[in-house]
């Protein structure tokens, strides 16, 4: 485990919530979208309807960027992200996340920014969510 000054708990309890987001979508909506026990990977529907969620996430944390960019009241710590969905025919799934989480007070930043830029990989398979 890696200590960057300035960051943390608070970045790596983001990052999990992102990935608690899609597992819980997946427990969800995986079985409605599997088909019969020949269909072996994620079809198209689901993964379009969880890339349209997390493009909701994304979203969300951009517009609060954008907002406490210019605000007099921010948290001194917060995260946006971008990501990508990844399939095969071989019934993976991967969420690639690339993270930037922003610190407002950083200790040693001269302005009292900085930044934190981490990749996580989301992967799920499909017998994970087969009868």
């Amino acid at each position: 485990m890696n200590i960057i000054l300035g960051f943390g708990k608070t970045e790596t309890d983001f990052e999990q919530q992102e990935f608690n987001f899609v597992e819980e979508f997946l427990n969800t909506k995986a079985k409605e979208f599997v088909g019969d026990k020949y269909d072996f990977n994620f079809s198209e529907e689901l993964v379009k309807e969880l890339g349209e969620k997390l493009k909701e996430r994304e979203n969300h944390y951009r517009e609060l960027d954008k907002q406490y960019k210019t605000a007099t009241e921010y948290p001194d710590r917060y995260s946006i992200y971008y990501y990508s969905i990844l399939t095969d025919t071989y019934a993976n799934l991967c969420v690639v996340f690339k993270f930037s989480h922003i610190n407002r007070r950083h200790a040693l930043s001269s302005d009292g920014w900085a930044l934190l830029s981490t990749n996580k990989v989301y992967y799920a398979d499909i017998w994970d969510f087969r009868d």
